[in-house]
């Protein structure tokens, strides 16, 4: 009996410590796992510890992300991809409520515990989405899923004329009611199709709407379209076919929506460059005005090409059609002068460079083509670095021009007037004078050549011969300035003046003998020189001596002047130029006779 007794308290005692060393092991050993009993959309959670159990959930939520939702859309099957809606599940915190179950304070939780044995808990698993999204998706298949979308109207091109296209209604997606269905799809693995329910869709464009913008196109298109500029008699013309092209329409949903109508920008751009360079006006260099009363140089500005503005064809083009059917070109600058003010400017003041007289007896036939061989000259302007020529300025000098006959050197000696190299005799004194101005211009002599017989009235040595097309005087303009030229004469006299900016050098003349010696002092005190030599021949045997007739003053031999104490301009390397005239020829003329125009 007492042993029945012993067992019968021993039994319920064994069974509580069995109890309550489950309940230590669950509860306080194992606090960090979930609870017995515990599951989540059927995934079973019991005794996983908090980061599993979030690793199972976002197993789920894969499954759920991706699974597509089947939709049937105005009889076409689509799949929406839950990625593209933002499908998520928040798998920690669904872990977290997990933890939670079953935990109580106190004697409540050993109650609890023992419920784990005869009952199990779900944990909500919340699925969430974009709506925003969704609504967005659901509005581009509207577009174009539907097969019978809302036309909300537009002007087309019929034979020439804008005509209207009226609106139209159609259907679109109930988006209210769509998105809750597809909603309810999202949030569970096992998804049904959705037919995706629509609405009637009404568009916003009145007819007379549409009216309006047929009555504006047509005034666009009907008449050509011509753009003048002012003074010039070209027209650029765009054609109705070509305004046609161009004609656009689209709704515009303001308050109320409108249809605008309007000419393609780019077709009317395109239609206006294939006619421009037509209307291409080419820049024009800067150049010089020479007064002759004040004998000023002054700069006259460069002008910048120009060229049509096509960026502003479509507001020209479109001004005019709705107008008179006429415009202004529009125009914009085009390519730069390649002689610009700036570069003009930067040669810095121009004036005086050298200046060089000779006198000659008034009247005479060769006095005539000194002056038209002057008049020929003046005014030429020679840019930095040319090289200018007599011969190849002026030409040749014909009795077309106005040249008469005079005496010339031929073989030697002063004849006239049977030839025909005595056509436009006498320039050689134009060429003496030119000479001596790019002497004491200090310019760069390229080329010239004395006389071979010497004449009085010039320089002895200091002076040039012309012919065509040899012999010639050429210098080339070495400074950074142009060189201007002007001439002028009296009845008795010729003079070359050269006007430019020699950059401040100085020239002088020296004579010992058959030599003459260029003397040229630089701003920098540095000096240079160069000489010629030339010897000219005997008079032929039995020939009268050559005479001079000069303005000069009683007893004086040369009837030339120099600029006083010199005057500006070029440099040429110190060098000795040694010249011989041939005893029985002279100066190479025209063809095959030795010829010069004289003296």
């Amino acid at each position: 009996m007492r042993l029945v007794i012993v067992t019968a308290i021993a039994l319920p005692l064994i069974a509580l410590a069995f109890l309550g060393a489950g309940y230590v092991h669950d509860e306080v050993v194992s606090d960090d796992r979930v609870s017995r009993g515990v599951e989540a959309v059927g995934i079973d959670l019991s005794r996983l510890p908090e980061e599993n159990a979030a690793s199972a959930i976002a197993t789920y939520e894969q499954t759920l992300v991706g699974q597509p939702v089947e939709l049937i859309i105005d009889g076409h099957a689509v799949q929406l991809d839950p990625a593209a809606v933002g499908l998520t599940v928040d798998e920690a915190a669904v872990a977290a409520d997990a933890m939670a179950v079953r935990r109580e304070a106190g004697f409540a939780n050993v109650t609890s515990w023992l419920g784990t044995f005869t009952s199990s808990v779900t944990v909500d698993v919340p699925v969430t989405y974009d709506e925003e999204a969704l609504r967005a998706l659901l509005a581009e298949w509207s577009l174009t899923k539907i097969d019978k979308p809302a036309y909300e109207g537009a002007v087309r091109i019929e034979s020439g004329q804008a005509v209207p296209e009226y609106p139209r209604a159609g259907l679109m997606i109930d988006a209210d009611a769509a998105v809750p269905l597809i909603g309810q799809q999202l949030v569970t693995p096992d998804r049904e199709v959705v037919e995706v329910p629509l609405e009637p869709l009404e568009p916003i464009v009145q007819p007379g709407d549409v009216d309006v913008a047929v009555v504006k196109a047509n005034k666009l298109i009907d008449t050509a379209v011509t753009l003048r500029r002012p003074g010039v008699p070209k027209t650029l013309i765009i054609t109705p076919d070509g305004l046609a092209s161009a004609l656009r329409s689209e709704v515009v949903v303001n308050s109320p929506a409108t249809v605008e109508v309007s000419l393609d920008e780019e077709i009317l751009r395109g239609i206006a460059e294939r006619q421009a360079e037509a209307f291409v006006i080419p820049p024009v260099d800067a150049t010089f005005s020479f007064d002759d009363e004040t004998k000023t140089l002054s700069i006259v500005p460069s002008i910048p090409g120009q060229r049509v503005d096509v960026e502003a064809i479509p507001e020209a083009v479109t001004r005019a059609a709705l107008s008179s059917g006429t415009g202004a070109l529009p125009m914009t600058t085009g390519e730069e002068a390649a002689f610009t003010t700036a570069m003009a400017e930067a040669m810095g003041p121009l004036g005086e460079v050298s200046t060089f007289t000779t006198y000659h007896p008034c009247c005479a036939s060769r006095v005539r083509n000194i002056q038209l061989l002057a008049d020929e000259i003046r005014g030429a302007i020679v840019m930095p670095g040319e090289e200018f020529s007599i011969n190849q300025h002026a030409g040749k000098r014909t009795i077309a021009e106005g040249y008469v006959r005079a005496g010339a050197i031929i073989n030697g000696r002063v004849e006239c007037c049977d030839s025909a190299v005595n056509i436009g005799g006498g320039t050689s004194q134009f060429a003496t004078t030119f000479y001596n101005a790019v002497f004491f211009g200090c310019y760069e002599d390229v080329f010239h050549q004395p006389h071979s017989l010497y004449f009085s009235r010039y320089p002895f040595v200091r002076e040039a011969t012309l012919g065509y097309p040899l012999p010639d005087v050429i210098f080339r303009n070495d400074s950074e300035a142009i060189v201007y030229i002007d001439t002028s004469y009296t009845g008795g006299s010729i003079t070359v003046t050269f006007y430019g900016n020699n950059g401040g050098r100085e020239c002088t003349a020296e004579r010992s003998g058959n030599t003459v010696t260029r003397i040229m002092e630089w701003p920098d005190g540095k000096v240079t020189t160069q000489e010629w030599t030339w010897n000219y021949r005997k008079p032929r045997p039995k020939d009268p001596e050559p005479t001079t007739t000069t303005t000069a003053p009683e007893g004086e031999t040369t009837t030339t002047t120099a600029p006083e104490g010199g005057t500006t301009t070029t440099t040429a390397p110190p060098e000795t130029t040694t010249t011989t005239a041939p005893e029985t020829t002279t100066t190479t003329a025209p063809e095959t006779t030795t010829t010069t125009s004289g003296g």
